[in-house]
């Protein structure tokens, strides 16, 4: 069985999740690269979760210095533009990334070809000769997002009391509660607490928070009604009069 060399790898990073690594992506070659490859003797197989390797025979010179390289980049999760850093990304249009060896910046690369988008979230192009670097990165950022807490009260309120939220750290600071009408429910109200400052987004989080419950004629005496609260999840609550900055749990009192 003749051994393979490989000719290049094109990696994923993403901030959002742990090691910048996920298996939410896939590589398909136009029918153009395809014959390409054909010509050259080039095979494309999956390296892992995030990689995909071209691969030629010890022997084969494998790819020309006119060769362009066409892959369609697709998203195997519905939920990736709610995490991820796209700028101002119109899901009508075609998008191209031509890749430079190293690092890509996706949000930044991306360039607009003002046409219909195929099947793909973009097109990925790579000029390739036999001095080309074998590795290319894709990388991603993650959005940065206010966290929300949506405090659905279960009708016994009191007037004189209001809600207050701390982190178990420092490092996120929640505001004063502002009333809010609940879309699901007719003339359902609520009490929104954001933190004071965007937070960058991740698929786990450690942090964990406490609802506290305050007298406003004894603003120093509280009263905690929920501990160990995680943090808010994306897409988890999805309503039109909250910013689409604010990410948000339901917390039930």
């Amino acid at each position: 069985m003749p051994s393979l060399k490989e000719l290049i790898v094109i990696r994923v990073e993403h901030e959002y999740f742990d090691g910048c690594n996920s298996k939410y992506y896939d590589f398909v070659l136009t029918e153009e690269s395809k014959k390409i490859m054909h010509r050259r003797g080039v095979v494309m197989k999956e390296k892992n979760d995030n990689s995909i390797s071209l691969l030629a025979e010890e022997n084969n010179f494998g790819f020309f210095d006119d060769d362009l390289l066409q892959l369609e980049f697709r998203v195997k999760d519905n939920q990736f533009l709610l995490y991820t850093e796209m700028g101002e990304l119109d899901m009508f249009s075609q998008y191209t990334l031509r890749c430079k060896s190293g690092i890509n910046d996706v949000e930044k690369s991306l360039i607009g070809m003002g046409q219909k988008r195929t099947a793909g979230l973009f097109l990925i192009e790579i000029p390739l000769n036999v001095n080309y670097s074998k590795v290319v990165v894709l990388r991603f950022k993650t959005k940065s997002v206010k966290w929300g807490y949506l405090i659905m009260d279960e009708g016994n309120k009191k007037d004189d009391l209001t809600y207050h939220i701390d982190a178990n750290d420092d490092s996120i600071i929640f505001l004063h509660p502002m009333p809010i009408d609940i879309p699901w429910e007719s003339g359902g109200k609520g009490l929104l607490i954001t933190s004071s400052r965007k937070i960058p987004l991740k698929a786990r989080n450690s942090q964990k928070m406490t609802l506290f419950e305050i007298d406003k004629q004894r603003p120093n005496h509280k009263r905690i009604i929920q501990k160990n609260i995680d943090p808010p999840v994306v897409g988890d609550v999805l309503t039109k009069n909250i910013s689409k900055d604010v990410i948000v749990r339901l917390l039930y009192v």
